[in-house]
């Protein structure tokens, strides 16, 4: 399947809906780079994507790897990677370079980078430094308003359907919580206050869930590779990747 088919059921699903990323403190924005997480970059994060990619050329393989991110990040994030990198991407990332550095088998052509939360979240007024799950609004937390979470939801299932990848790797707890509120049967990694560490602490894998045919595995976000590299998280995700 060419990334170009993903960006057109994007924009699809998100035209005329820029009221309900509004109301979230999110804009609506896509394919703004070449290298870096879908939407914002082309989701393929391997040596063959360059500045003169296009993305009606690309291809993303089925039965592959999904590695799931929370969101983008702000719109001052995406104007210093667009500065940084001269437009091409986020090669400073450190996302990916940790990622890169502990699992180097998984940025081939068959994994695609994608986030569960659309859009980037604005970093100024009463957004300024909060996350993407929780606002700052006169001094009150207001959360994701649950039109833009349907939104972002809708899309993924989309994602799931069109690419039908055989293993989701899931980038920390903010991207657990998503799951747990998106509708799908995420059961085992409730509560949402619980800590990844205690879902590994538990009898047998209760770290991996598998849904359709696919096979969801939780990790800590790799931004942070002191918790990453802490047992048994990178043993025990290298040992599912190699029997899966």
């Amino acid at each position: 399947m060419k990334i170009q088919q993903l960006f057109d059921e994007l924009k699809t699903i998100t035209e005329n809906k820029e009221y309900v990323f509004e109301e979230s403190g999110v804009v609506n924005c896509y394919e703004k780079m070449k290298y870096g997480f879908f939407p914002l970059g082309l989701g393929v994060l391997n040596k063959t994507i360059t500045i003169k990619s296009d993305p009606k050329e690309i291809e993303i393989y089925k039965e592959g790897i999904m590695v799931l991110g929370n969101d983008f990040g702000t719109v001052g994030y995406v104007k210093s990677v667009k500065n940084y990198s001269e437009g091409f991407g986020e090669t400073e990332s450190q996302t990916i370079t940790n990622m890169y550095k502990f699992l180097p088998d998984v940025f081939t052509n068959k994994t695609f980078f994608t986030n569960f939360y659309l859009g980037v979240r604005l970093d100024d007024g009463p957004y300024c430094g909060t996350t993407m799950t929780k606002r700052i609004y006169n001094g009150k937390v207001n959360k994701l308003r649950n039109c833009y979470k349907n939104l972002c939801n809708e899309f993924f299932k989309v994602q799931l359907e069109l690419i039908k990848p055989r293993i989701v790797i899931c980038l920390g707890h903010e991207v657990k919580n998503a799951l747990i509120d998106s509708g799908i049967p995420f059961h085992q990694w409730k509560p949402k206050t619980g800590s990844l560490e205690k879902i590994y602490l538990k009898n047998g894998t209760e770290y991996i869930i598998g849904l359709n045919g696919i096979k969801f595995i939780i990790i800590p976000h790799p931004s942070y590779p002191v918790n990453l590299l802490k047992p048994p998280y990178l043993q025990k995700l290298k040992a599912f990747l190699e029997s899966n």
